[in-house]
């Protein structure tokens, strides 16, 4: 094991490189040789002071890499093997964890946020957070598993039924892969409400139907495209004004999927009497339970593609120009490339 490795830590008040000691990997425990780490959302909102993290603590939770040390008591993994890291860590013991709702974890962890993650040339990994993938696998889409494996969740709650509308709201690189979930359904048409003129231009070639910028106008035209409303809505950007829309435009029956991770504290303004009366469910969907192996499934099986996105990749020495890259939306999704 490397006495120090060079990794990006975030202590509370600045995110800048350095070099850490790492510890003796536990008997449960593997050591992965980082490859690639994505740049999620979350991480520009640890950054900025506005997400849960648990200081010092090196960031990056979307990752994937070779095992290159296992503990005394890890079967099922080999050095050298290839994988995939879901970093989400329950307890298994606690009243949600028992009744298999793991992901309301009264003693939740991940790595990259409490534990140290993927900004770094190694991570320490509980061994059963590890999925092993084809030595041909990408390590770009590789490292797209975990976020796939969370829209996997959302898509499942959708329960999206033959002949259904589904919109969703946000052209980013969740929605562009919940589009791509979505397109695998019996649903009849899929809108997405996009501000990014490129972003629109890509959800059409990755499979919308219809393409709208979110004015009070184009919410008449979808209205009257949808005879009412579409009866599934998923809102994929994290924002207010995006989850406040969603009620104005689901079908009465319909179903709201919150899936966007909106500002701690925000809030919209809706009836009881409206969910009540137009008979609306509204619905949560909170990290990646049991879906994460669906994820890899979805991906060995060529039945979702990840290597058509607009993805741009940097250096570990060059993380701040990539998180400045995410910030911006000078790319779809910028990821961190430390082969």
């Amino acid at each position: 094991m490397k006495e120090k490795i060079h990794a990006a830590i975030y202590d509370g008040k600045e995110f800048k490189l350095t070099y850490k000691s790492l510890r003796e990997i536990r008997p449960n425990e593997v050591l992965v040789k980082v490859d690639v780490c994505g740049v999620c959302g979350t991480d520009i909102k640890i950054v900025a002071g506005h997400s849960h993290v648990t200081p010092p603590v090196i960031l990056g939770h979307e990752f994937c890499g070779r095992v290159v040390e296992k503990g005394k008591n890890v079967s099922g993994l080999a050095t050298g093997d290839f994988v995939a890291v879901d970093p989400n860590i329950y307890c298994g013991y606690c009243q949600f964890c028992r009744s298999g709702q793991i992901n309301l974890c009264e003693n939740l962890q991940a790595l990259g946020v409490d534990i140290d993650g993927g900004f770094a040339e190694y991570c320490i990994v509980p061994a059963e957070q590890c999925f092993r993938l084809p030595e041909n696998t990408d390590p770009i889409q590789a490292s797209l598993l975990e976020p796939l494996s969370c829209v996997v969740y959302g898509f499942q709650k959708a329960a999206i039924k033959a002949g259904e509308r589904v919109l969703i709201l946000g052209g980013g690189i969740i929605g562009i892969i919940m589009l791509k979930l979505v397109r695998l359904s019996p649903a009849c048409q899929v809108i997405v409400i996009e501000p990014d003129i490129k972003r629109r231009k890509f959800c059409l070639k990755m499979g919308a139907d219809l393409v709208f910028t979110p004015t009070k106008q184009n919410e008449r035209k979808i209205l009257n495209f949808t005879q009412g409303g579409a009866e599934v809505i998923i809102e994929c950007v994290g924002a207010i004004p995006a989850a406040d829309q969603v009620f104005r435009l689901v079908k009465n029956g319909g179903r709201v999927i919150i899936f966007g991770v909106s500002p701690i504290g925000g809030k919209i303004s809706i009836s009881p009497y409206e969910i009540y009366r137009r008979d609306i469910s509204v619905i949560g969907s909170f990290l990646n339970p049991f879906t994460f192996k669906t994820a890899v499934d979805l991906l060995e099986n060529g039945r979702i593609e990840l290597n058509d996105l607009d993805i741009k990749t940097f250096k570990l020495a060059d993380i701040h120009n990539a998180f400045d890259n995410q910030k911006q939306h000078k790319s779809l999704k910028t990821v961190i490339d430390l082969r």
